[in-house]
């Protein structure tokens, strides 16, 4: 018996509930991941919601009939993800949006690179490592290690001293700072950490006194066992450096009456937390 032309396809089943869960959790790594190569501040909300987005793309693109999967990524997948990007940061200018987007791919290219590794490598995964749970596991293997990385290299090449620049009365107010690892200042309430700036550079930043904004302080230091601080919150801040610029949201400032460098060469302490 002669057989000819014989084809035989294979189907499987496609959960799309478990791709969705599954992408969300990848780019909720990814997005988080990337804000920190830019130097960006991101809530949580908007992370997530990027993510939410990105999963939601990755099933509605990958649903679409008759389109090859390189095609799917190039129509598809592009837009997704500067949607993402979009809604998780502020972003300025297309050309940003491009370097976010590079990273971000970048990052997605490596985890996949690393995901393909670990299976290969440790037998229990080759056998188990195609579950939803398994490969965000590695994922999440993925995350805390080049976190890792990006905190190592920005402790080597941390600097001192830093520009703020802070939207005032009128225009951009630019204010020279010292990034002190010491000061573990923290507003009581939302438990974030606190910038203190002198008092004379806090007139040109009045617009910021709003009953809404104001924060009480209290503070402990080496003379004097306990004080008070008023402060207030500022919607965004760009700190610069020689190794970039990073843009920091809801930021509490603590005004100081008095001089924060007794030689004038600072007029602002930062926590480690606010830097690049």
């Amino acid at each position: 018996m002669e057989v000819k032309d014989c084809k035989v396809q294979l189907q499987g089943t496609i959960y799309i509930d478990s791709i969705f869960l599954l992408n969300l959790v990848m780019d909720l790594y990814l997005l988080t991941l990337t804000a920190r190569m830019l130097g960006k501040t991101a809530t949580y909300p908007r992370i997530f919601a990027g993510s939410v987005v990105g999963a939601a793309g990755y099933c509605i693109v990958l649903c679409l009939p008759g389109i090859s999967y390189m095609l799917k990524v190039l129509l598809g997948m592009v837009p997704v993800g500067m949607l993402m990007i979009k809604i998780a940061y502020r972003m300025k200018g297309i050309r940003e949006l491009l370097r976010a987007l590079g990273y971000l791919y970048l990052l997605s290219f490596l985890m996949g690179g690393f995901i393909i590794f670990l299976k290969g490598k440790i037998r229990l995964l080759s056998v188990h490592g195609d579950s939803a749970a398994a490969v965000a596991g590695i994922g999440f293997v993925f995350f805390v290690m080049i976190r890792k990385l990006i905190q190592g290299y920005r402790k080597r090449r941390g600097e001192h001293f830093c520009k703020v620049s802070i939207p005032g009365d009128e225009g951009v107010v630019t204010i020279e700072a010292l990034i002190d690892t010491g000061n573990g200042l923290v507003e009581p309430v939302s438990h974030r950490p606190v910038a203190i700036l002198d008092a004379d550079k806090w007139d040109g930043l009045r617009r910021w006194m709003k009953p809404e904004k104001y924060k009480i302080i209290p503070y402990h230091s080496i003379g004097k066992d306990s004080g008070v601080l008023e402060g207030y919150e500022i919607d965004t801040m760009e700190i610069s450096t020689s190794m970039g610029k990073r843009q920091f949201d809801k930021v509490v400032i603590a005004v100081f009456k008095g001089k924060v460098s007794r030689k004038g060469s600072y007029q602002m302490i930062l926590p480690p937390e606010l830097s690049i």
